[in-house]
């Protein structure tokens, strides 16, 4: 700026030599100039230019401006203008150009002695825009397809200049200006086809630019009045049903009606798509007015229902009740009818029909085996054919025999029970009873039940109910037979008695008579009882009497409650205890006395070598060893015993046995030499295979188990040394060890 001021002054000194004397003038304007929202405090800036030859002095030089012709504002020089001088003067007091819009600015410049006034004053336009107000497009509005048309008004703008409207119908993603341009604040739209949003662009000349708020107008889519399905031909009396409407795409606002062919239709307040009709009298068309909404209601097609008169159906005659066995007759159509097309008949209660294929005025059949249904169909015209009432010729089956029961068997002391029938038909008539086997029978007078109660009854009886037959004769259920078992009688058991110890006692029953009877015993005076097994008799001999017993005998006949004879007790008498002391042993030749106690008195067995088998203490001399019984007998009779062992010994006799069997028995457990007690002193050694000594005794006793260390020996062969005591003899063997296992 500053070089441009510079050669603007050099170029003025190089005219100043041409021009006249005395000239001051305003060569240009730099501010105020036009802008966006200019304020009131612009400063006001000229080049004041000296185009003399001499120098002007301050306060020679006058500048004034005013802004659009109103207040002056006055200012000299403050410094001296040199000849062919120019200044960028700037007044101090600021120019208001707030308001918005064009403001003339008007500055001169004045000077005692100037000869030239053609240059003194610059006069220029300055624009203040503001900025912009961009204000809205008025209003959404919702339009019908097709033929529409309508103004779009821009609302609330303020400042800048309308450029041109634009339009978008993807939801603002796109816009597309609107040709030719309109620089209206209005917008006259016609045939809109889709929905579409609206704007406006505004320039805002030295501020920016702006678009507005837009609108949208929304189409609508024409109605589709639809179509309505249904169209029906119905006689008078089943003129009923539904009509659909389909294919719309607004909500029904009525449906309408009319009965002359379209020439005039009543309104049926309904909104729905659906609409039935009842009892239709005459033919009549449908159609539905649907809601336009923006656009112009519209019609739905039409639908009829085209009503034929109904036509009174033929009245049949004959109808019949009859028993299977004579189901023959005849069925005859009375009153006006039109032509006959068919007989039918049905089986299944009107369910399904076949036709006969005849078309008499009057129709037999013969023979029939189950209820059968007949009618008539007839021409009806327009109407459907045209079917007359049902004759129905009901069969009735033979009834089927029903089942009474249950039979039983029953106690003659407690008859009581219920007969019931099942599987009955018809209804009972009475019931009969027969006690002498089905040959005669007595109806039970007041009997007409499904049911009979027989308590009470005294003697085996048949029951049988007469029921109704209906159109078939009366007929009788099965029988059913009620038997009666007597009481049993169970007689008498033979009185209490006593036994001795291990003896069995023989029992007896009198006076039973039962099918069958079973014996039982307690052994806890008759808090529990067992049955013993295979006892069905009048007689039995008991087990062996260890304790007291009772006995007892159950009878049974049919399914008459069990019958209990009279308790007996067996009483257990005790054997008598006989001692007849302990064992000994004695040398042949010698005698010993045997001592014998307990019982009353007693007897010796065998007596042959006792002094007196009699004596409880006889002197006994056996030759060989015997074991002596002592028999008992105590005050009740009872027998008890003991024996002794008498073991009679050769003097002589050193015998050596070769085998222990360490099994606990008492027999050969220890390691026994006959007759080593009548040798004292008697040594022996006990050697295993290697010739460790495991056992030796100077004295033996018979008293060698087997053992070594207070262990038994494995089983197995080892060998002995025995020096008989008092002699010079030896003997050397092998024994056998046995049982450790």
């Amino acid at each position: 700026m500053f070089r441009r001021y510079l050669f603007l002054l050099t170029i003025l000194a190089g005219f100043s030599s041409i021009t006249r004397a005395q000239d001051v003038w305003l060569q240009n304007h730099f501010s105020p100039n036009s802008g966006c929202s200019l304020s009131n405090i612009e400063t006001v800036t000229v080049l004041v230019n000296n185009n003399s030859a001499t120098t002007m002095t301050s306060n020679t030089i006058q500048v004034y401006y005013s802004v659009d012709g109103g207040t002056v504002v006055n200012q000299p020089l403050s410094s001296n203008l040199t000849a062919g001088a120019s200044w960028n003067f700037s007044f101090s007091q600021k120019a208001d150009l707030s308001a918005c819009g064009a403001h003339i600015l008007k500055v001169w410049v004045s000077r005692p002695g100037d000869v030239n006034h053609l240059n003194d004053t610059l006069l220029w336009t300055v624009q203040n825009d503001c900025p912009i107000v961009p204000g809205t497009v008025t209003s959404d509005i919702t339009v019908c397809e097709g033929a529409n048309a309508g103004t779009l008004s821009l609302s609330g703008w303020s400042y800048g200049t309308i450029t041109g409207w634009e339009s978008s119908t993807n939801g603002g993603t796109t816009w597309t200006p609107i040709a030719p341009a309109v620089t209206t604040p209005s917008y006259a739209y016609t045939n809109v086809t889709q929905n579409t949003q609206y704007h406006v662009l505004i320039d805002g000349g030295y501020c920016p630019d702006a678009i507005s708020a837009y609108a949208t107008v929304s189409v609508q889519t024409p109605p589709v009045g639809g179509t309505i399905s249904g169209s029906d031909s119905l006689c008078e009396n089943v003129a009923n049903g539904v009509l659909t409407l389909s294919g719309n795409n607004q909500t029904p606002i009525q449906w309408e009606y009319s009965t002359n062919g379209g020439g005039t239709w009543t309104n049926v307040t309904s909104t729905l798509t659906t609409y039935n009709y009842t009892g239709l009298t005459s033919t009549t068309i449908y159609r539905v007015l649907v809601d336009g909404a923006i656009c112009s209601d519209a019609y739905s097609d039409t639908a009829m229902i085209y009503v034929d008169p109904v036509y009174a159906p033929t009245v049949l005659v004959g109808s019949d009740s009859l028993c299977i066995t004579n189901a023959t007759g005849f069925i005859t159509a009375t009153g006006a009818f039109g032509p006959i097309l068919n007989w039918e008949y049905s089986i299944d209660n009107g369910v399904t029909w076949t036709g006969t294929g005849s078309n008499p005025t009057s129709l037999g059949y013969t023979n029939i085996t189950q209820t059968t249904y007949y009618r008539m169909i007839t021409e009806g015209g327009q109407c459907p054919d045209v079917v007359s009432d049902t004759a129905i010729i009901y069969v009735q089956p033979l009834p089927v025999r029903p089942t009474i029961g249950p039979s039983d068997t029953v106690c003659a002391s407690a008859v009581a029970g219920i007969l019931n029938m099942t599987g009955m038909t018809t209804p009972v008539l009475n019931w009969d009873l027969s006690t002498n086997g089905g040959t005669t029978w007595t109806p039970i007078p007041s009997s007409a039940s499904t049911s009979y109660d027989y308590t009470g009854q005294n003697v085996t009886t048949m029951y049988r109910a007469l029921l109704e037959g209906g159109f078939c004769p009366d007929y009788y259920s099965d029988t059913a037979i009620i038997k009666l078992d007597s009481a049993p009688v169970v007689g008498v058991l033979n009185q209490s008695g006593s036994v001795c110890e291990y003896q069995v006692e023989d029992l007896h029953l009198v006076g039973s008579a039962a099918d069958s009877l079973f014996w039982e015993y307690s052994t806890d005076n008759g808090v529990t009882w067992q049955t013993i097994a295979n006892s069905d008799t009048i007689d039995y001999t008991t087990f062996s009497i260890v304790e007291d017993v009772l006995f007892q005998v159950t009878a049974l006949n049919g399914v008459c409650p069990p019958a209990v004879s009279n308790q007996v007790t067996i009483t257990m008498l005790p054997l008598p205890v006989a001692d007849a002391g302990n064992d000994t042993s004695i040398y042949l030749g010698e005698s010993i006395t045997l001592n014998g106690s307990g019982g009353v008195t007693g007897i010796w067995m065998p007596g042959a070598t006792l002094s007196d088998s009699a004596s409880a203490n006889p002197v006994a001399t056996p030759s060989i060893t015997t074991t002596y019984s002592y028999y008992v007998i105590d005050a009740n009779g009872c027998f008890g015993g003991d024996s002794v062992l008498i073991t009679v010994m050769d003097p002589i006799q050193f015998n050596i046995r070769n085998v222990i069997t360490m099994n606990n028995d008492n027999v050969n457990d220890t390691w026994n030499i006959t007759g080593v007690e009548f040798f004292p002193m008697t040594t022996v050694k006990v050697f295993n295979q290697y010739g460790k000594i495991l056992y030796e005794s100077e004295d033996y006793k018979n008293d060698w188990n087997g053992s070594f260390n207070g262990s038994k020996l494995p089983n197995g062969t080892y060998y002995y040394v025995v020096m008989k005591g008092g002699t010079e003899e030896e003997y050397k063997g092998t024994i056998t060890l046995l049982g450790n296992e």
